[in-house]
């Protein structure tokens, strides 16, 4: 059984980024991939967790928990790990209309939950 385990207030959470994420960002401009993974480490350090409009916790799915709005358009899909407080930075795209665009195709596995569990 699983046990909820509060992170300790005033310790940076430690923010690791898959290659994949990174390989995402290969296709955003220059500048903007720089911005983008900037923002999302300095504000997933400080609360992962936080419950807010640009914050928020996904329905199950195979891509990842936890998903934070940057800029108005852009998407960080992250895992959160209470017990090591360690946030893993899953996947990056871009969010135009009501889709999500990742490596310059729309991304759905975010929204699908996995039936066999």
């Amino acid at each position: 059984m699983e046990q909820a385990v509060e992170s300790t207030p005033g310790i940076p959470w430690t923010v690791l980024v898959l290659r994949e994420a990174i390989d995402d960002l290969k296709w955003f401009e220059t500048a903007m991939r720089k911005v983008v993974m900037n923002l999302a480490i300095e504000q997933l350090k400080v609360d992962p967790k936080l419950e807010s409009r640009n914050l928020k916790t996904l329905r199950p799915n195979p891509a990842a928990q936890r998903e934070i709005r940057l800029l108005g358009r852009y998407r960080v899909l992250f895992d959160v790990d209470d017990v090591l407080q360690t946030v893993t930075i899953k996947v990056v795209g871009e969010k135009r209309g009501n889709a999500l665009f990742v490596r310059g195709q729309e991304y759905k596995a975010h929204h699908e939950t996995d039936l066999l569990e």
